[in-house]
């Protein structure tokens, strides 16, 4: 489906914006230069590694809410862990992925969060889910971006993110009754593209998912209906993901814990 992918110059260009507008989603493929890349992919490891050996043997539950603020478990052996523009060494107009997000959400949008999600082998594929929900009946345009960056090469049995093409139209729980929002953000079985369309006679949403090639961006609105696959390869896997939130755009649901790793009372 090269379709959805962007991989001429104009990577950051009108096509891209169209498209992520209409589709919901964009890929852009080799992206990010080596350097960036690598540079990346070093600092998440060794966040990551810190992070582990400081929660040792302690259980962690699913979802932000039962984490850290340091690290989260996302689902079965996908963690979350957060790291700032400024340790991945960027500015906001350095990233080259900024013209899409300025195009989008405006030259003032904000950076609300970033860091590495590492998926061990075995983890399974995660529910459908959006991150954010909808704020209005009417469909109003993206009020936050997800930037997933690919650290290293992912084949598809590394797991690489699936989007339900075009349901970021649909996920509107205040426009369908028979959608539950607690349920769409936070990852519940039920949940499904054909979910969105149930009694509507609308097609259900197309998915898309494709191996990502190191540098590679996938590129969302926060309210697609979207999932991490399963790596079912013997490799962690690390994506870098950056969001961005229009400016005075607000939505708590995505790093909730109060605790820390290195409370000395945990």
């Amino acid at each position: 489906m090269s379709h959805v992918v962007i991989s001429d110059e104009a990577k950051v260009g009108s096509a891209a914006t169209d498209r992520l507008v209409s589709d919901g989603f964009v890929l852009l493929d080799r992206l990010c230069d080596t350097d960036l890349v690598e540079s990346m992919l070093d600092v998440s490891r060794r966040r990551a590694r810190v992070l582990r050996e400081a929660l040792g043997e302690r259980h962690i539950g699913i979802g932000s809410a039962a984490g850290y603020v340091e690290i989260v478990q996302r689902s079965p052996g996908r963690w979350d862990v957060p790291i700032s523009l400024q340790l991945f060494g960027l500015e906001n107009e350095q990233a080259p992925w900024w013209p899409l997000v300025a195009a989008v959400l405006g030259e003032d949008a904000e950076n609300s969060f970033s860091g590495v999600v590492s998926s061990d082998p075995g983890s399974p594929a995660q529910c459908w889910h959006t991150d954010s929900p909808h704020l209005y009946p009417k469909h109003h345009e993206a009020h936050a971006l997800n930037v997933l960056v690919a650290l290293h090469d992912v084949p598809m049995e590394m797991g690489p993110t699936e989007c339900a093409r075009g349901s970021h139209f649909l996920t509107n729980h205040l426009r369908n009754p028979a959608l539950v929002l607690e349920e769409l953000i936070y990852q519940h079985p039920g949940t499904s593209p054909e979910l969105l369309v149930s009694g509507t006679g609308l097609p259900v949403p197309e998915s898309f998912a494709s191996a990502l090639a190191a540098g590679s961006c996938l590129v969302f609105d926060d309210r697609i209906l979207h999932r991490g696959l399963a790596n079912q390869s013997s490799s962690i896997r690390h994506v870098a993901y950056i969001s961005y939130r229009r400016r005075g755009y607000s939505a708590n649901t995505h790093f909730e814990s109060q605790r820390s790793v290195f409370d000395t009372d945990k």
